[in-house]
């Protein structure tokens, strides 16, 4: 799951025409799709074809979501799941894509980002909402069946869940990964300034906007509030939260998100916002750049053309080297 609405669309357009840009028009719809809001803005000459590409990516992501879906028993990635400790199946092409991506992000993160959480999420989801900890043996348990090394991707396009039980879990990537096939859509049919922004925390910019260098996009802290303004243009960017959905047991406040490597919730009150080439790599990046913060910034910077920034509750934020120079960051002093 992803934390919605983490930052926000700032639409800041010159008032002087431009010439070059006098016959665009501003197309923009908003549909609900995978449990969020999918809004999708073109700039086009013609409105009714604007209309009718932004209707046909829609279909796109309709149709993912009915193939990468952990809530219909009936998708593919739910029917992969049941298949778990069963040997080899050849999954639809979206899928098996998208488990060799993840998996390779799986060993580019040292296991940080791990789509194989499922057995975990969906303990602690349990437990929690019920109010209390799950026992140490069932815990045990299910650290077992996760571990990226444990999915197998083999060519010919088979892939493998080792262990019984195991299930994959797309929450964390599958949003990214629609918002790169719309994006790809746009682009073959020459589609010009355009953005997918998919509930807020996973976004593709195309181009810019008339009279515009970039896509305003303004970055919240973790109290809510504005901490600064970037420009988006021809990149991808996402944003994860460790309390976008959290419990309190004990006293103590518990995050949806998981550390695969050590089973448990995270606790502290972070955000980590990523750009990169590829929505898909900007989801999954933000995952250990929330669980462990700044010390996973290393791993962000060898990495061409990505940056990323991340705040914590407390002290200033972590940049990495070339952020606030490629988004052209510009800070927003507190109100």
């Amino acid at each position: 799951m992803k934390i919605l609405a983490v930052f926000f669309v700032l639409y800041w357009f010159c008032l002087t025409p431009n010439p070059a840009f006098s016959s665009l028009q501003e197309v923009r719809e908003v549909h609900y799709q995978m449990g969020t809001f999918l809004e999708l803005t073109l700039w086009h000459s013609d409105t009714e074809a604007a209309k009718r590409l932004i209707r046909d990516a829609v279909q796109e992501v309709h149709r993912l979501e009915e193939i990468l879906s952990n809530f219909d028993a009936e998708s593919a990635v739910s029917r992969f799941n049941q298949k778990a400790g069963r040997g080899r199946i050849r999954p639809p092409a979206d899928l098996f894509k998208l488990l060799r991506t993840a998996r390779g992000y799986g060993a580019v993160t040292g296991g940080y980002f791990d789509v194989t959480v499922g057995p975990l999420v969906e303990l602690w989801r349990e437990t929690l909402s019920l109010g209390r900890l799950p026992d140490r043996e069932t815990l045990t348990d299910a650290r077992r069946k996760v571990g990226f090394d444990k999915l197998k991707i083999y060519d010919g396009g088979e892939a493998e869940l080792l262990v019984a039980g195991m299930k994959i879990d797309l929450g964390g990537i599958g949003k990214g990964y629609a918002v790169d096939r719309v994006a790809e859509r746009f682009k073959a049919v020459g589609v010009g300034p355009s953005m997918i922004n998919f509930g807020g925390s996973s976004i593709y910019a195309v181009g810019a906007p008339p009279g515009e260098k970039g896509w305003e996009i303004g970055i919240q802290g973790t109290s809510g509030w504005l901490r600064g303004v970037i420009r988006l243009r021809d990149m991808a960017l996402s944003t994860s939260g460790s309390m976008g959905h959290s419990w309190t047991v004990g006293g103590k406040r518990y995050g949806h998100l998981i550390d695969p490597k050590n089973g448990m919730p995270v606790t502290e009150l972070r955000m980590a916002t990523v750009i990169a080439p590829s929505a898909t790599a900007a989801e999954a990046l933000t995952k250990p750049l929330v669980i462990i913060g700044g010390a996973a910034l290393a791993m962000v910077e060898r990495l061409p053309q990505t940056e990323t920034v991340v705040i914590s509750e407390r002290g200033p934020p972590f940049f990495s080297t070339g952020f606030r120079s490629k988004a052209a960051w510009r800070e927003v002093p507190p109100s």
